[in-house]
């Protein structure tokens, strides 16, 4: 998957999630909406690191 789409895809779940959270009926839904964020922002953080890291590789393997 491409590092935009995937990002594109991070957002709308990001976004989704956003709105559960305001939809929230109860602490517990609002509980579960933010490590749904959570989740997202770390798979967000990961993929950003490995594609700084792959950028890395490529500029000083040259």
């Amino acid at each position: 998957m491409a590092f935009n789409e995937e990002l594109d895809m991070l957002l709308k779940d990001l976004t989704e999630e956003a709105n559960n959270f305001k939809e929230a009926e109860n602490p517990g839904e609002e509980k579960e909406a933010l490590k749904d964020m959570l989740d997202i922002f770390m798979r967000g953080t990961q993929s950003v690191r490995e594609h700084i890291d792959r950028y890395n590789e490529r500029r000083w393997n040259r």
